[in-house]
């Protein structure tokens, strides 16, 4: 086994992010999920976004909601479901954020800036120094209807096999998340 290289930047050790400067540059991350249907995807995305240090979640719509099974199923989560903001309609939920960056398996031929989950993720934290970020993710059963992928300025497409390009929402959720952490 080859000792790692600690000059190099990949051998920052984790925990540095975990400083006050971290958890802040994190904290302007939004994570919005658009009509979730399942009460454990919603879990699975708290419980990412608690691994991964974000804890603003905000719920357009959802089939569902109870703090207490969520809780259940994503335990040490309380003060992330106890935080999540309802929002009826998804124009009030992104309101205050100064980017909106949907998660789809589907490139469109529209206008939609598209990236990839790593250089994405590197220019979100950049442009994060302006104002809050929301990362935008659909429906289960359907994915983000058109006319919320319109009203986002970019789309983040995580690469997967072309047979089969839609992932669990809890999955889709994490790569993005620790994307965002490690470009933090």
């Amino acid at each position: 086994m080859t000792p790692a290289n600690t000059d190099s930047p990949e051998a920052i050790a984790p925990e540095a992010i975990d400083t006050e400067a971290g958890r802040a540059a994190l904290a302007r991350f939004v994570v919005v999920l658009y009509q979730p249907q399942d009460l454990v995807n919603i879990a699975l995305v708290v419980r990412a976004m608690k691994n991964m240090g974000l804890t603003r979640l905000r719920l357009v719509s959802p089939a569902i909601f109870n703090a207490y099974r969520i809780t259940g199923i994503a335990h040490d989560t309380q003060e992330i479901v106890n935080a999540v903001e309802l929002f009826d309609e998804f124009d009030e939920a992104v309101g205050d954020v100064i980017r909106v960056v949907a998660k789809t398996a589907r490139r469109r031929a529209s206008r939609q800036v598209w990236s990839e989950p790593g250089p994405g993720a590197r220019e979100l934290v950049e442009r994060s120094a302006d104002g809050d970020i929301a990362l935008v993710f659909g429906r289960e059963d359907k994915g983000l209807p058109n006319e919320i992928l319109d009203r986002c300025h970019e789309a983040v497409c995580i690469p997967t096999s072309p047979e089969h390009p839609s992932l669990n929402l809890g999955h889709a959720a994490m790569i993005l998340f620790y994307e965002v952490r490690q470009a933090v």
